[in-house]
């Protein structure tokens, strides 16, 4: 019976009751420090209020000791600062590095056991001597000692100019979803426990500070007012940059605040300081605003007083009021990016000061976890960013720096480009070649690229799409209700959604699920227009693989909107009809380009044209942005030469550029005055993108003629998917090379030779796994090579060759690389031995490129000192640079070293390998031989190499028997394909 009653009472409660209540733990913190700025050290004593708020006990609390990240190459920072291509941290002196020392834990005066984490030096764990029980609070004291590192990412000095940040030991997070314990890095941020900050810091009298926090001191407060005033006073400021000494005389300067998670302090001797004031919307208080910064950029840095005031009033009108006393942004010698928040004050450039100041609110009062949820702060702090920004600038984006240049706009045909086109294109650029990855990801699985392009960008334009499909108003009303419910406390994703959606009263699944958890990306097209009775009918059509919203509009000659409305959530097809658009030219989906689409290409319609889905087509000098009202086809002179051909001018058009189309194609007609003929290559793909994973497939046709050679190679690679950044890059390719070059055979009367037309066909897969970061660079590939000669009539054999090569690079020191390099070659079955067979030979002194792969200035060998494989080579096969005419039918191995040397422009190579020639008719020795050469390199960036032969076995007592000598037998590679934009863009995107 008593069962019986308390289920009745439990079924007439809310369900929201029944649910565990809300709670977080609470950390309050009396830290006193000193700056020793000759040592650049930090002393200090910390006190903490521990209060746990949960449901649990608990028998441990994990700490974060952030300044350990600096203390060695083994370190989460370490390695990430490696695989983000920073090698200055690497090669950092032992006294550039930091750490924290002196560290002696005690819980309520009792010493504690201090268990350090097994892999990370920044994190331990205090075990407690009893369990704390819910409710209960405990202090915690240690002495600590902090030696700065310089400048390598957030915490640390140039010179005397100090930022100290993720300086103090901390206790990890505990919330409803456990632990969360976090080594510092340079990628992804920091989730932390609300609290009190009462923190005294001591340091030489003349320095300038801004901190989180209201400073209790009068005398420095007027101190303050007053460098002020003379800072608003100066008209001109002077460059010296120099730090004045540091006076013998100290003060000790104290800062109070509650409700903040964090505190950071910056001290520099050479600040100017202007003062400012903003009084809130709705309540009418007045936040104090401070810009600290130096000479330098000193003009940008006055004119951005009114971004941090701008980036006070809106949010607080927007999101929810500020609720601190102060906001200040600092100028400050930061290697994480162009700023960094903390609470009521950020280091930053002026440039991104209402980004920086923006996340007191995104960060600092609603306290997501930034390292595993970085959109809920980066990339919604960006949409309040460019909604900011838009006020004073409707054409603001952040590319608006590169293409507000006038010229550069009519040039590439970005006159009138949409911002929000230009929001989403570093989005686009990625999403194209399938590079791109979720919006919600641990802040370190993202590559470099990503971080921007999908974390801030992308994200910052899929609210600003969310807002457009609510309404502003309901929107905003929607996140004041979140602002007001999470303050001061951790939401999660799910809660934002649980918000919104209340508010809203729309289901958004489709953007929280779809959007946000996976890379599928969205396409709406336009079907089908009709008129009926002076009434447009459109089908909007969705490719993608889920429900979204889409606007469409109806709009004229002038480009007005005459009509626009929503469709959707889209699940197929669905019809709308505008019945106020009797002026209208064409029916346009997304008018304002707030979609975040890749293809835009199916976007509109004109009405009552012949080709109403064709847009007009525009020739656009070497690159561009797509836009939907037009196509465009790109095009770049070209030029070329080599011995054969002599001088040869042309032109590569090609239909995809910044973004890549799903079928793209580059057409390089070259003409040949020398031989009156018309030369060139071509290549077409079609490219294959999966929906989830990063990865991608593409079908693949080339063709190319030059030097009398012709090929046509049909090609399918897989690019497959990485598990994570710092997984290699594996590719697999299957190809069929077609080629046709004549030879000349001699014939019984040597003034006369029968030009033969050579064909065969080259059947091969190659598998390639590649990794790299900033001081190594390691490869492996392997492939099978089928060699089929056509209309043989000599011998029926079709050698199998196979090859495997072995690459490892390491940065020896700053800028000096060593790199290492194995090879083996090896036929199977048949050797090649018949008419025209010598050419898929195995190359000691480099390949005879049989696939035509290589650009060479000479191929068919009319000169004496480019001659192709004597004189310039492609560094294949055994890849001697030294020349030897060896090439093995058998097998052929080599190794080879090659070493910047550490105090000239020059690098040392060294070669060694054996070759196994049955018999030859370029080579008569037999038999198993080895093969060596030294000598001295010149680099000519990735395109241009000299090498100089020193001693080997191109000569013949191992040393050159004159000048003369020694020079013939210099060589060089030029590697043109190095420069390859599309790849090179590709590349730099990964």
């Amino acid at each position: 019976m008593i069962k019986t009653f308390i289920g009745l009472v439990l079924g007439l409660l809310p369900l929201n009751l029944l649910a565990q209540a809300y709670w977080q733990q609470e950390v309050n913190y009396t830290i006193q420090v000193t700056l020793n700025d000759q040592q650049h050290t930090l002393t200090a004593t910390e006190e903490i209020e521990y209060t746990n708020h949960s449901p649990d006990q608990l028998s441990f609390i994990y700490f974060h000791l952030w300044p350990n990240a600096y203390q060695n190459r083994q370190t989460a920072l370490g390695k990430q600062l490696l695989q983000q291509n920073k090698s200055d941290f690497f090669f950092a002196a032992p006294d550039q590095r930091g750490y924290i020392t002196g560290l002696d834990f005690k819980i309520n005066g009792q010493l504690v056991k201090v268990e350090p984490d097994p892999k990370h030096l920044d994190i331990c764990k205090l075990l407690l001597p009893a369990p704390l029980l819910p409710n209960q609070s405990i202090t915690i004291t240690t002495p600590f000692t902090v030696k700065l590192p310089n400048s390598f990412s957030r915490l640390g000095h140039l010179g005397q100019s100090y930022q100290i940040t993720q300086w103090f030991p901390k206790p990890a997070v505990y919330d409803r979803q456990g632990w969360h314990p976090m080594p510092y890095l340079n990628q992804g941020e920091f989730y932390s426990e609300y609290g009190k900050f009462d923190v005294s810091i001591t340091l030489p009298d003349n320095y300038i500070m801004g901190a989180t926090g209201v400073l209790q001191n009068p005398e420095e407060q007027a101190r303050m007012d007053s460098l002020a005033t003379a800072t608003a006073n100066k008209t001109t400021f002077s460059t010296d940059l120099s730090f004045p000494a540091s006076v013998s005389r100290t003060k000790t300067l104290r800062f109070v605040q509650d409700n903040i998670h964090d505190f950071a302090w910056f001290a520099d001797k050479r600040f100017n300081v202007l003062k400012s004031a903003v009084i809130l919307p709705r309540s009418g208080q007045t936040v104090t605003t401070w810009l600290l910064f130096l000479n330098k950029d000193a003009a940008t840095w006055v004119n951005s007083l009114k971004d941090i005031n701008q980036a006070v009033k809106y949010y607080s009108e927007w999101v929810g009021e500020y609720p601190y006393a102060h906001a200040t942004a600092v100028d400050g010698a930061l290697s994480a990016g162009s700023g960094m928040e903390y609470p009521m004050v950020t280091v930053t450039d002026p440039e991104a000061i209402i980004h920086e100041v923006g996340h007191n609110w995104f960060y600092g009062i609603l306290g997501s976890n930034e390292r595993e949820y970085a959109w809920m702060d980066e990339g919604i702090n960006s949409y309040y960013e460019f909604r900011l920004n838009e006020l004073e600038n409707p054409d603001y984006s952040q590319f608006e720096p590169i293409v507000k240049n006038k010229k550069i706009r009519k040039v590439f045909g970005l006159e009138n480009i949409h911002a929000n086109n230009l929001n989403l294109l570093l989005y686009q650029m990625v999403g194209s070649r399938s590079l791109s990855q979720p919006v919600q990801l641990p802040a370190a699985a993202y590559t470099n690229t990503n971080y921007g392009a999908i974390v801030y960008l992308k994200t910052g334009m899929l609210f600003k799409y969310l807002a457009a499909y609510l309404g502003q108003e309901k929107f905003d009303g929607a996140m004041h209700a979140y602002y007001q419910k999470w303050q001061f406390r951790h939401p999660y994703p799910a809660d934002l959604q649980t918000v919104l959606e209340q508010e809203s009263g729309e289901k958004l699944d489709w953007f929280f699920k779809n959007l946000i958890q996976t890379t599928s990306p969205v396409d709406a097209a336009i079907k089908n227009v009709t008129s009926i009775n002076n009434q447009w009918q459109v089908t909007v059509q969705n490719k993608a693989s889920f429900p979204f919203p889409v606007p469409v509009a109806a709009v004229d000659a002038q480009g007005n909107i005459l009509e626009q409305q929503w469709v959707g959530p889209l699940v197929h097809d669905e019809q709308v009809i505008f019945k106020n658009a009797n002026q209208a030219v064409k029916i346009v989906i997304d008018p304002d380009q707030v979609l975040p689409e890749i293809n835009r290409s199916n976007n509109q319609v004109k009405l009552n044209q012949p080709f109403p889905a064709q847009e007009k087509l525009r020739l656009q000098f070497l690159a561009g942005i797509e836009q939907p009202d037009r196509k465009q086809l790109y095009y770049l002179p070209v030029i070329g030469a080599n011995t054969q051909d002599k001088f040869m001018l042309g032109l590569a058009i090609y239909n995809s550029s910044l973004i890549q189309k799903k079928v793209n194609y580059v057409l390089m007609p070259m003409y040949s005055f020398n031989q009156n003929q018309l030369n060139g290559t071509g290549t077409i793909n079609l490219n294959i993108l999966p929906r989830k994973n990063m990865g991608s497939t593409l079908f693949s046709f080339q063709v190319a003629r030059f030097e009398k050679f012709k090929k046509y190679e049909p090609s399918l690679t897989f690019n497959l998917a990485r598990t994570s950044v710092y997984s290699p890059d594996q590719q697999l390719r299957f190809s069929s090379t077609h080629v046709s070059t004549p030879i000349q055979l001699p014939l019984n009367n040597p003034d006369v030779n029968f030009e033969y037309n050579f064909a065969y066909t080259i059947p091969s897969v190659q598998y390639r796994i590649s990794s790299k970061n900033a001081i190594k660079r390691i490869s492996a590939q392997a492939v099978i090579d089928v060699l089929v000669v056509n209309r043989n009539s000599t011998t029926a054999s079709t050698p199998v060759l196979g090859k495997l090569t072995l690459e490892y690079d390491r940065q020896y020191r700053p800028g000096k690389w060593l790199q290492s390099r194995f090879f083996a070659g090896k036929f199977f079955g048949d050797r090649p031995v018949g008419l025209g067979y010598d050419q898929f030979r195995l190359g000691l002194s480099g390949s005879q490129d049989y696939k035509k792969e290589t650009i060479f200035l000479d191929r068919s060998q009319r000169s004496s000192s480019l001659t192709a494989f004597i004189h310039q080579t492609d560094n294949q096969d055994g890849a001697f640079k030294n020349y030897l005419p060896v090439y093995a039918d058998r097998w052929l191995t080599s190794v080879n070293l090659l070493m910047d040397l550490p105090i000239s422009p020059l690098s040392w190579y060294g070669d060694a390998g054996l070759a196994s020639v049955s018999a030859s008719s370029i080579q008569t020795k037999s038999g198993n031989n080895f093969y060596y050469g030294i000598g001295f390199a010149v680099k000519g960036g990735k395109l241009l190499q000299f090498y100089f032969p020193v001693v080997g076995s191109n000569y013949q007592n191992g040393l050159p028997t004159s000048f003369k000598d020694f020079t013939r037998n210099i060589r060089f590679t030029l590697n043109v394909s190095a420069y390859n934009p599309f790849r090179f863009l590709t590349n730099t995107l990964k």
